[in-house]
């Protein structure tokens, strides 16, 4: 009985190394995003908070912040997150990429920075955007994880949304 016990105790370690990779997969759940607020704003760049959790690991995880307003930046953000284009249509554009995100499926609370668009020479808009002013803009946080198409055209997985007006306070 003894022996027996002593073999399986010896089997364990190889047990529990096999069973971590079963259950990242079991356990894994499209990138979440909780909130998004607290935006602050100077001339040239804006801050934010946001809540967000994430899985699979930091390689190929990619974030992209936008907040617009003014202009034609009006409607439900439902209605504007289907619309292409709304940078064109706003009188105030800040967006960035931001790095340092963590996906390890654990909750994060983590302060990221935007920065206004300085235009685009031989576009319809070539000149600045104008800074953002106190009041509503539209929020654009997108989460893609390293599971998420990298071309974009299976969005069936590995991506999370937060589409809404946040308030803008000035620094």
């Amino acid at each position: 009985m003894r022996k027996k016990f002593l073999a399986v105790l010896a089997a364990l370690p190889l047990m529990w190394t096999a069973v971590p990779a079963q259950a990242s997969d079991a356990d894994y759940h499209n990138p979440q995003v909780a909130w998004v607020h607290d935006v602050k704003a100077t001339n040239d760049s804006a801050t934010l908070i946001a809540k967000y959790r994430c899985y699979g690991g930091n390689d190929g995880t990619h974030l992209w912040v936008s907040l617009k307003q003014g202009g034609g930046i009006t409607g439900s953000p439902t209605d504007l997150a289907a619309m292409q284009g709304t940078s064109m249509l706003a009188r105030s554009w800040y967006d960035s990429h931001p790095e340092g995100v963590v996906c390890d499926g654990h909750w994060q609370i983590q302060m990221f920075t935007v920065f206004r668009e300085m235009g685009f020479p031989d576009s319809p808009h070539p000149q600045p955007w104008e800074p953002l002013m106190v009041g509503d803009a539209f929020l654009q946080f997108c989460l893609f994880d390293n599971t998420a198409d990298p071309e974009g055209v299976d969005l069936s997985h590995g991506f999370g949304y937060l589409y809404k007006y946040v308030h803008v306070s000035r620094v």
